[in-house]
């Protein structure tokens, strides 16, 4: 994916890995939860696909460096989201994918790097 960097977007285009944690906060108002482990432990993400704006208008920005509806510049929906997930904020920091996902990357996504 192109890197948007300086332009209020981290670089997380399609085949991009980062590590990250759930904040208690939602994007819409709603009352957050209390504790939970959900928002201890940190895990790590690898983008599969690019977010499409059409269709998808509410969460996915409509160009590089705009906003969503909930004014937010990434947006991650979570194949496999851990227990007590409810569409929290996700805290994050890029990183380089492991050699193994790379791999995995290469053989398996249809994404362009």
């Amino acid at each position: 994916g192109e890197s948007t960097q300086g332009e209020g977007t981290a670089p997380m285009g399609c085949s991009s890995c980062a590590k990250g944690r759930f904040l208690p906060k939602h994007p819409y108002g709603q009352a957050a939860p209390g504790e939970s482990a959900l928002f201890e432990r940190e895990i790590n993400i690898v983008v599969a696909d690019i977010c499409p704006h059409k269709g998808n208008e509410a969460w996915c920005p409509e160009s590089k460096g705009s906003t969503n509806t909930f004014g937010s510049k990434n947006h991650f929906d979570f194949a496999h989201p851990p227990a007590g997930f409810d569409n929290f904020y996700f805290a994050f920091t890029p990183t380089a994918c492991s050699g193994e996902i790379e791999q995995r990357l290469s053989t398996m996504s249809q994404c362009a790097r």
